[in-house]
């Protein structure tokens, strides 16, 4: 063996020594790797995305160690225009160098111009805490979207019918369909009609169907990628070569389609062939051509509604560097498909005998198809879909499948849910069979939510037929099928949740199965309600209401990655406001209750806010900045009580309470005390925006709302707050007064003592108020040390209650209290809050947000022997499990993230304190009194002794 190659195997031996750690434990040594690696890297938020059209597009990584104490001192990103550059370690579109920084969430892409329609792949390296480099991360892609309207080469709007002739038929429709009316929710035409009676009332020229295009292409030369980008309205689906392209479904996202059009981009690569090729899509209504007369006013002429239209762009690039472009353009077919009727409230009629075999295939004798129209624009911008599509995300057989009279057959999904069902038909041609959804055990039962959700299928009579929904998603637990001759079994029938693919992120746990069930019946609301955007409800509405993400949101972001959606619902919040400031209360929107409610639109505050705590992100604050200050300026100009400057009205308020959705005291006081939190929130934006100016005039504001409050809505004699108008005692507006910091040093503790008072002994244990008094009374309780008591108000089995709820068997939490209404609604939810951050104890800091520093602060809950929380941040996974080990004495497991650290806060009577047994001292936080020991990144277990936790 020659010295040189001796010197080379102690070389590589000694950085394998360098590079590891050996713990023994007993006999065995288990090998630790020291160091970080980077890992789930991520662009806006997502996996590899598609359609990227921000010109400065951010990137996220997250960091694994085996080594406690470990973080990041520098990274080096490089982005390439070919995996070739990448494996090189060449950035010719980006080289950052070495850059010295912690930070690895929104790192700012800051290379060369982004160019359309091409593909980037990029890596990150990064120093740790010894300086050492970790090897390159695997390698991630990001597609770009089309940046302007000439990146789309000319593609047109296209429909099926001249646009005249389409409004002139469509408005006749509709004036005889005003004519027969009543006051039922979804629609106030048809909505006691079944799928048949609705398809035919026009019988004379019933409503166009769902229309299929059709162009057929040969690439020039070999095929080397190609990529579509499409924007189908209201709906679409797309084929290629007879093959469905993608999973999505219900897509693109619901929009304004006057100021946002979203497309999505698709790596068709695969479905191209040398030789003949043809493309294929079916449109549907959706929100953009819903026949529904609905509430909402969506219908209207005011708005944007239209037929069915087409954009695209196919670009086919070639091994020799060229490339073609396939567009939507007057060269298109279309005819009619066999869909026949469609819209989101109304349901679906599709009839198997229509379909038309090839119709997406080459070689199809088309000429029998009519040619395509151009279509007026919608008016929109296009915008790429930068959020995780709605697709079919779980399927699963129902619980049960039992006989009804007349031949009708029930089924039973066992929980409340947002989809659709597949049924495998066995039937003779021509069979009418119509499926009914509904909340109730009797799906026809029509004064549930949503009344009739039909969806109805015309058999073909062949093996195999598969009737399921395209165009429209339901709110049920229930199914009654009708028309189906033979006896279904589980095997037949499939039920398909479909949402919004949002990652799962968080859960919970403890030894109390109420509590378990609470936090089950929350999170399953809140992805029944995500469709790209956060709705309602999946039944009777579906809109999104913005008053119910300011009271939902922050607890969904605890249990789902809701980062991307919340930025796409976010601009479609901005989207509905005018040049005054004035805002809706729903987003999207056709101008319903438009400047209304500052309490509903506050969202457009509160939403950028949750984003900064739960994911550090300052962009929505950038980028709305100008919208935010031009939405107060509105509230002031526009909402203000005559004769009560500095107090606020509105057309809602704190929804969904006991006493009313408008109760005695008025709606004032629960707006006002928002506006206060509005703008001490805008303050704090604007001093992280470097707006010194803004965020003086905005304290200066609040103080001005906080003298309005005491002059008209405070009761000096009894040291109460309430509305403007005299009601018995309201927690709400005491809660909201202590929990923004609206109430002064003074009057602190004789307000609190009263809300305890009527919460414990006036109300027997429970918090009696709409979903603004509970919002913030789960955040305030367990903060004022009154954690045991909001224990019981949360297992409390009596109305209004989420035990009460439970025990008339919820699957997913209710609109009201009292059971009258909806079972899908998330706005209730909040408790879940109270569960994660205040049982488990896991909390962002405002000071490092993102979870940049956890602040793990549980309440030690009597009744409870232990708990549990995980929550995979933006950082990655943070887990407190915490465990009554004897009557006085306690352990806590706690992960921190790599890059993070923690502040883990001890109760009050706490002695012996020790993490991983040697004992620590503790630091005292001057401001809150409580005692707390920092915490680097990685795993410990924190051992103490105490007494009483009350």
């Amino acid at each position: 063996m020659s010295k040189n190659f001796k010197f080379q195997v102690l070389f590589f031996l000694l950085l394998f020594i360098l590079n590891f750690e050996y713990d023994v434990v007993g006999s065995e040594a288990v090998i630790k790797r020291t160091g970080i690696v980077p890992v789930e890297l991520k662009c806006e938020y997502l996996s590899n995305p598609e359609g990227i059209d921000i010109p400065d597009p951010r990137f996220y990584w997250k960091l694994v160690s085996d080594e406690n104490g470990q973080y990041q001192t520098a990274y080096q990103v490089l982005v390439a225009t070919s995996a070739e550059n990448l494996n090189k370690n060449i950035g010719d579109a980006l080289d950052s160098k070495k850059t010295r920084s912690r930070q690895n969430t929104h790192v700012v892409y800051m290379g060369s111009k982004l160019k359309p329609a091409s593909t980037y792949f990029w890596k990150v390296k990064v120093w740790d805490k010894n300086s050492k480099s970790s090897e390159w991360s695997k390698t991630a892609i990001f597609t770009t979207g089309l940046f302007t309207e000439s990146d789309w080469k000319n593609a047109q709007w296209i429909a099926w019918k001249p646009q005249q002739e389409w409004e002139t038929e469509w408005w006749r429709k509709k004036e005889i369909e005003e004519k027969c009316t009543e006051l039922y929710l979804p629609s106030y035409f048809g909505a006691r009609m079944s799928m048949w009676e609705r398809y035919y009332f026009h019988n004379d020229k019933p409503y166009d169907p769902a229309p299929l295009y059709r162009k057929e292409f040969s690439p020039k030369k070999q095929v080397k990628t190609a990529r579509a980008f499409i924007s189908g309205i209201g709906y679409y689906e797309l084929f290629i070569n007879g093959k469905r392209v993608g999973d999505h479904v219900l897509d693109p996202g619901w929009t304004n389609y006057k100021n946002t059009i979203l497309y999505a981009t698709y790596d068709v690569t695969n479905h191209i062939k040398q030789g003949e090729n043809a493309i294929g899509v079916m449109l549907g209504r959706g929100n953009y051509g819903m026949i529904a007369i609905d509430h909402w006013g969506f219908y209207q002429k005011s708005g944007y509604i239209g037929q069915p239209r087409l954009k695209c762009r196919f670009i086919i690039e070639y091994t020799d560097g060229t490339d073609d472009n396939i567009v939507s353009d007057l060269s298109w077919k279309v005819t009619g498909g066999p869909i026949l009727y469609d819209c989101p409230h109304m349901g679906e009629l599709y009839d198997a005998n229509k379909e038309i075999k090839g119709w997406s295939e080459p070689g199809l004798n088309d000429t029998a198809w009519d040619k395509v129209q151009p279509a007026p624009s919608p008016g929109g911008e296009m915008k790429a879909q930068l959020c995780q599509p709605i697709r079919i995300v779980k399927k699963f057989n129902p619980k049960a499948v039992y006989p009804e009279d007349f031949g009708a057959q029930r089924i039973d999904a066992g929980t409340n849910m947002a989809g659709w069902i597949r049924v495998k038909v066995d039937a003779p041609k021509g069979s009418q069979i119509i499926i009914y959804y509904g909340e109730n055990r009797n799906p026809l039962d029509h004064d549930q939510p949503g009344g009739y959700q039909q969806m109805a299928y015309v058999a073909k009579g062949v093996p195999g037929e598969i009737a399921e929904c395209h165009f429209s998603y339901k709110g049920f637990r229930y199914v009654t099928i009708k028309g189906h001759v033979k006896t279904l079994t589980p095997d037949d029938i499939e039920i398909c949740q479909v949402n919004t693919d949002v990652p799962l992120v968080g859960d919970f746990n403890s030894s109390d199965s109420t509590l378990n069930n609470i936090h089950r019946i929350c999170t399953k609301a809140m992805i029944s309600n995500l469709h790209s955007i956060p709705t309602d409800c999946p039944h009777r509405e579906k809109n999104g209401w913005m008053g119910d993400a300011v009271t939902g949101i922050e607890f969904g972001m605890a249990n789902y990655d809701l980062a991307a959606l919340i930025t796409k619902f976010t601009r479609d919040i901005f989207d509905t406001q005018d040049s005054e400031g004035r805002m809706s209360t729903i987003a999207p929107d056709n101008e319903y209750t438009k400047g209304l409610s500052p309490l509903w639109s506050s969202a457009c505050v509160h939403l950028p806010w949750y984003m900064y705590n739960y994911y550090g992100d300052t962009r929505l604050f950038e980028r709305y900045w100008e919208k935010m200050k031009l939405y107060t300026d509105g509230v002031w100009k526009y909402k203000q009580v005559e004769g009560k400057p500095g107090i606020f009205t509105d057309v809602l308020a704190d929804w969904c309470s006991p006493h009313g959705n408008i109760s005695d005291e008025g709606p004032e006081v629960y707006t006002t005390m928002n506006f206060f939190l509005v703008l001490k929130r805008l303050s704090y934006m604007a001093n992280k925006l470097g707006k010194k100016n803004d965020a003086a005039e905005y304290e200066k504001q609040s103080e001005q709302v906080r003298n309005a409050i005491y002059r008209y809505c405070f009761d000096e004699k009894n040291i109460v707050f309430g509305g403007v108008n005299l009601s018995d005692y309201r927690q709400g507006p005491n809660a909201m007064a202590l929990q923004y910091e609206i109430v002064k040093p003074e009057h602190w503790n004789q307000v609190l003592e009263k809300l305890l008072n009527d919460t414990s002994v006036n109300r027997h244990n429970h918090f009696y108020g709409g979903i603004f008094t509970g919002h913030t009374l789960w955040e305030l309780m367990p903060k004022t040390g009154n954690a045991e008591l909001a224990y019981k108000v949360a297992v409390n089995d009596t109305h209004p209650g989420y035990g009460y709820m439970l025990k008339n068997g919820a699957t997913t939490v209710w609109e009201h209290w009292d059971d009258k209404a909806s079972h899908i609604h998330y706005f209730m939810g909040f408790v879940d809050n109270f569960l994660i951050r205040h049982i488990a104890g896991i909390n962002s800091d405002l000071n490092n947000p993102g979870f940049k520093t956890v602040r793990i602060e549980p309440k030690f809950i009597e009744s409870l022997s232990n708990s549990s929380a995980n929550y995979n941040s933006i950082h990655g996974q943070i887990s407190v499990k915490w465990e009554r080990t004897s009557p006085s004495t306690y352990s806590v497991q706690v992960f921190v993230p790599v890059n993070c650290d923690a502040e883990f806060v001890f109760p009050e009577k706490c002695i012996e304190p020790k993490i991983d047994g040697s004992s620590v001292k503790l630091l005292k936080d001057e401001k809150t009194n409580k005692n707390f020991v920092r915490i680097k990144s990685g795993n410990y277990l924190v051992d103490f002794k105490t007494g009483n936790f009350n």
